[in-house]
């Protein structure tokens, strides 16, 4: 538990005369004489007397004159440290009583001085005869009394518990300020009848008590001046008005100054390290409660550095994950502290630094705070995250290089830490002026957080158990994340503009300055002699020279308790005891301070004797570097600490990946060995390889074991690790794809220790050797009426790679059929190439490659809408496909097919059912015969792709913010192909994704098409409609030639549904279009102006709604846009609405 720990401060002013040396050996001889009995600690302060006995000779043969000359200047300041718990009983004559955050009985009597209670929770007896009584207090059941003779008291009552009190102020006044609902019966007494009641309050007539919110517990208030119940207020002040407050005051954790540094090598057993201030226990992240790894802190500065220490204890069964030895690697993913500094409290910027057991260091300077980053989750919480939502404002510069010196130290029950953080680069200098904010000056903000990472793990099933506990010295009150010590905080007052993460406020306390006019000291002693019993295999003068104080040291009784439990703490030991004796001066040897020998006590652990430390086995990592990361050194070693160090080694390897790695070690001949197995695979297995070869598969993986066959048995088996395994599987997986047809991918892959084998099983899923498809035919138009029918594809292996396809439909009103089947093959892995052949009879469109089908349906079944004109084509089509990316392809075709004529044969619609529908144009009947090259290529971040007579088409994408989709044309009819037509045709179309802020977006689409003759009517270019220009009439303009323009900006809005995994989103628009389409035989651009009024512009608003689940080849949409052509007829009262199922691109 908690020890109690007293510190005597005496002070009083030099007289500049020869008693000066008098009155510094007066102080050194003052005492404070502790004793215990039945569970009671009594202290007492024993001023020097006149000592009149023969046998020794009198120190101060002055003392009357002392006494007389120290009156009215000594000042005794006696500090006591307990835990909460405990009751308090003080006797004093003179000075002032301060009590912080005691909970338990409270009995002060003291004759002059004022006391102050400040939080404090118990039962109370204070008596004065003079001075003042105020505080803050809680009260506990139980008669309550407080009285001064000669004074005021004024108390806050700090929760609406009340119990009975008597409070009695004799020459001064009453001020109680209470909870809203405090409810008591009050009797008051006032000799000057001056009483403030602000509460709720009634007089009983029978008793003539004051009942306050109705009555309770009795409070009898006497006083001679005025008497005042006041409702308390978090925004009371006492302070006067003039006067500048300091908001750190009460909250600002002292650190002090040392003279002379620490020697930086993570032993924190130094005495000046017994000088630094201990920060209170950390408290788990989300402030409940405390963990169950303690972590102790100690701060200290002087001129140069911040010198932290820290204790990181660990429970005897866990070890402490350590994987990264590098600087700037990601320590975060271990064991490990970290510290956020802030050395200018008028600026946002700080300092970030992690250390984990073994010394590996980040640091960064962190420019902007945040929510949780991904790249900061430790490994195992990042697998249960969504990268996407924890790409956080948070920045930082982890090139940053803070120059700190860190040594750690690790021990069986816990490790340490040491580190001086260079204050010259951490300190810049503030833009405002400290003297106008005297609060900020030598003070730092500052937090500590532990991420306590745990490992156990099992040798068989290589499965660890890993335990995380993350610990604050001032939480974040973040349960969710935990692990992110950065997210802003809310500050108020003066700091109400700052952004940056939770910290307290470190106040740099410089040494009292060494004067003649002032004499300081707490009570010392000097130590004559140091004994060391119960040590038998240790030499004494081995363990003396460990010991941090030695003979003729002076040192004060708080470093003597440090000492004893730094040694049980010591590796060497199970229990350490000290004594002390008083030493007998030698004769004019000077007294100046108590002399002392101490005695310890030491009860052995279990030690041994190395000499030499030896490593043997280690292929990976250097023996210095092991050597230094685990603090392998020559000298006595305990035999729990080499076990510890030998489990650390072995855990170390297995989170690099090592996850065969062994590790053993003896002490032997006065030399302790370590011998580590790196481990290496005995075998593999592959599961699920039919056509696939084992030899095959081993050539690919190329991963050598120790058991692998005769004429391998010579090579160096590989050591295995997690990461080389991975590679030589991507590598294996890159090279299958490549070469082999008959593979697919790797299903899985693991290992496992099976009869003292160590196995690798990969699980290989090859290409099936068929693989079918199907698809429906649902259409409708006024040619066919309604058209049912399927298609299917089948991918077979039976020659390399090939596909086979094919589909049939029948028109219900034409009583007409349409067919199309042909097939494709594969060759070459390096370089796909695709050979296909096709025959068919079909229906096509005339003049319209923008339109969608499921518009075109939707139009004419529903509303009865004749947008498109209908044609039928018969023939057969060769092709040749090269793609070098699975979104890019370069398609060669010669098609050689004759074009016929198609009736209307049905008026029917849903709506608009008697309406009689337009004809169906007639179109130039011939045969065609053409030679087209393709290309195309799509890098958007959402991607759909549509299949047209089996070819595949990039196609807009509802939720496509980013990238370029683009298609390039060339074809060449009839000339040497012979046929019926003859033309060069021409065509591009680029489409540009951009965005902008957050859900903001601009989108570009330019197309053109060109001829170089006149087309037949079936291939005529149309401008006008929903996929074109909006706002015009559909195809209301025709020609030869067209130039097209879309510009929209698009504003969307997506919902991730994981359950099940679905997204749903809107988008509202704005749209310019713009286009332009001539004949042949016309001239554009031979003026300006005619080509100027040749261009169709309308603009227009447009919505949508999406639904997208994963794993479909694009979203579903609903869309309604409205749109206006710019021309003399620009009107918006009679603007063209379009209900689309797809976005225009």
């Amino acid at each position: 538990g908690e020890g109690i720990s007293v510190t005597l401060e005496k002070q009083t002013q030099a007289t500049k005369t020869a008693q000066d040396v008098l009155i510094r050996n007066y102080l050194e001889s003052i005492s404070l004489i502790g004793t215990q009995n039945s569970g009671i600690l009594q202290l007492q302060i024993k001023l020097p007397e006149m000592d009149t006995t023969d046998e020794k000779p009198t120190p101060f043969p002055s003392i009357r004159d002392l006494h007389t000359t120290l009156q009215g200047r000594l000042q005794l300041k006696c500090t006591i440290k307990t835990p909460a718990d405990v009751s308090i009983k003080i006797q004093a004559k003179t000075g002032d009583i301060h009590l912080k955050h005691i909970r338990g009985k409270i009995e002060i009597a003291a004759e002059t001085g004022n006391v102050q209670l400040e939080e404090t929770l118990g039962n109370y007896n204070v008596t004065l005869k003079k001075g003042r009584i105020d505080g803050k207090i809680l009260l506990t059941q139980g008669q309550n009394k407080l009285e001064t003779q000669d004074g005021s008291i004024v108390l806050t009552i700090l929760d609406p518990v009340a119990t009975p009190m008597d409070v009695t102020a004799q020459g001064g006044n009453i001020r109680l300020d209470l909870p809203e609902n405090y409810a008591v019966d009050v009797e008051l007494e006032s000799e000057k009848q001056q009483i403030v009641i602000n509460l709720p309050a009634q007089i009983d007539d029978e008793t003539s008590l004051t009942l306050i919110n109705g009555g309770g517990p009795l409070f009898r208030l006497k006083a001679t001046d005025a008497i005042s119940l006041l409702q308390s207020s978090p925004n009371n002040k006492d302070t006067p008005a003039d006067t500048v407050s300091d908001p750190f005051e009460d909250s600002a954790q002292p650190v002090p100054e040392i003279a002379q540094p620490p020697v930086i090598d993570g032993n924190l057993f130094e005495t000046v390290w017994q000088k630094a201030a201990a920060l209170s226990p950390f408290q788990n992240a989300d402030g409940e409660g405390e963990p169950q790894n303690q972590t102790e802190t100690l701060l200290m500065w002087d001129a140069e550095n911040l010198y932290i220490g820290v204790k990181a204890y660990v429970a005897e069964s866990q070890l402490p994950h350590i994987s990264q030895t590098q600087l700037d690697s990601p320590i975060w993913e271990d064991e490990c502290i970290a510290i956020l500094i802030d050395p200018n409290l008028q600026t946002d910027i700080y300092y970030h630094f992690v250390i984990n057991p073994i010394g590996a260091f980040f640091d960064q300077n962190v420019n902007v705070p945040g929510a949780p980053n991904f790249q900061f989750a430790p490994h195992d919480v990042q697998l249960t995250l969504d990268r996407k939502t924890l790409q956080t404002a948070f920045d930082a510069d982890s090139k940053w290089n803070s120059d700190a010196k860190v040594a750690t130290q690790i021990n069986t029950s816990f490790w340490s830490i040491e580190v001086a953080l260079p204050r010259e680069i951490l300190e810049k200098p503030s833009k405002s002026d400290f003297e106008n904010k005297p609060a900020f000056e030598n003070r730092w903000f500052f937090n500590i957080h532990r991420k306590a990472y745990s490992s156990t793990g099992n040798t068989e099933d290589l499965v660890p158990t890993t335990q995380r506990e993350y610990s604050y010295w001032l939480p974040t009150y973040d349960s969710e994340h935990p692990w992110w010590p950065h997210a802003p905080h809310q500050y108020m007052g003066i700091l109400s503009e700052r952004s940056a993460p939770a910290m307290g406020v470190l106040d740099f306390v410089k040494a009292p300055p060494t004067s003649s006019e002032t004499f300081a000291s707490e009570e010392k002693f000097r130590i004559t002699a140091i004994e060391i019993e119960g040590n038998t295999s240790i030499p004494t003068a081995i363990i003396q020279h460990h010991l941090p104080i030695q003979p003729e040291d002076i040192i004060t009784g708080s470093q003597l308790s440090w000492l004893i439990a730094e040694l049980r703490d010591h590796d060497w030991f199970q229990d350490a005891r000290l004594e002390t004796r008083q030493a007998h001066l030698a004769p004019g040897e000077p007294g100046f301070f108590p002399a002392v020998s101490l005695h310890i006590r030491v009860t052995e652990a279990p030690v041994g004797l190395a000499r030499l430390v030896r490593i043997d086995g280690n292929r990976s990592f250097p023996t210095h570097f092991i050597q230094e990361w685990f603090q392998l050194r020559p000298g006595y070693v305990a035999v729990e600490a080499a076990r510890r160090k030998q489990q650390l080694i072995a855990d170390f390897y297995s989170n690099r990946g090592y996850e065969f790695a062994t590790v053993t070690h003896q002490l032997t001949n006065d030399a302790l060995e370590f011998t580590i197995n790196e481990g290496t695979l005995h075998e593999i297995r592959f599961t699920g390889n039919t056509r696939i070869s084992r030899a095959e598969l081993l050539s690919a993986l190329n991963l050598k074991t120790e058991d692998i066959g005769e004429k391998q048995s010579a090579q160096t088996p590989d050591i295995y690790r997690h990461t080389l395994a991975r590679s030589k599987i991507n590598r294996m997986v890159k090279e299958l794809r490549e070469n082999s047809e008959h593979f697919k991918s790797v299903r899985d892959w693991r290992v496992q220790r099976e009869g003292g084998k160590n196995i690798m099983i990969i699980e290989i899923e090859e290409q099936p050797f068929a693989q079918p498809g199907g698809f429906p035919i649902l259409q409708f138009n006024r040619v066919h009426g309604l058209m049912l029918g399927a298609g299917g594809t089948l991918a077979t292996r039976l020659t390399g790679k090939e596909q086979v396809f094919g589909s049939i439909s029948y028109g219900f009103s034409s009583k007409i059929w349409n067919y199309h089947a042909g097939i494709e093959k594969g060759f070459f892995k390096r370089q796909p190439l695709k050979f296909g052949a096709s025959f068919y009879k079909l229906t096509d469109v005339s003049s319209n490659t923008y339109l969608n089908q499921g518009d075109a349906t939707l139009g004419a079944a529903y509303y009865g809408f004749a947008f498109q004109d209908y044609y039928e084509r018969w023939g057969t089509q060769g092709w040749i496909i090269y793609t070098p990316t699975e979104w890019s392809f370069l398609r060669l075709e010669f098609t050689g097919e004759k074009h016929g004529n198609l009736s209307k044969s049905t008026d029917w619609s849903y709506l608009n059912r008697n309406q009689i529908k337009r004809g169906n144009s007639r179109i130039d009947r011939g045969q065609l015969r053409n030679l087209a090259l393709v290309f195309a290529f799509d890098t958007r971040d959402h991607r759909s792709a549509v299949t047209r007579d089996f070819h595949t088409l990039f196609f807009a994408n509802e939720r496509t913010q980013r990238g370029w989709r683009a298609q390039f044309a060339v074809e060449m009819t009839g000339q040497r192909f012979g046929g019926d037509y003859d033309f060069n045709f021409y065509r591009f179309e680029i489409a540009r994704y951009t965005p902008l802020i957050g859900p903001h977006n601009l989108n570009v689409r330019i197309a053109g098409d060109f001829s170089d003759a006149p087309l037949p009517r079936q291939r005529l270019l149309h401008l006008g409609g929903g996929s074109t220009v909006r706002g015009y009439d559909f195809n209301r303009y025709a020609g030869d030639n067209r130039l097209l323009l879309n510009l929209e900006y698009r504003f969307i809005k997506e919902t991730i549904r994981r359950d099940p995994d679905i997204t749903l989103g809107w988008t509202l628009s704005c749209f310019l279009d713009a286009g332009s389409i001539w004949w042949h035989n016309d001239a554009p651009f031979s003026n300006f102006e005619i080509f100027t009024e040749r261009i169709k512009t309308a603009i227009g608003v447009g919505c949508s709604v999406f639904i997208d689940p994963f794993g479909t080849m694009a979203p579903w949409s609903v869309a309604i846009e409205i749109a206006e052509p710019l021309d003399s007829s620009f009107s918006l009262r009679n603007p063209g609405v379009i209900l689309r199922l797809d976005r225009i691109f």
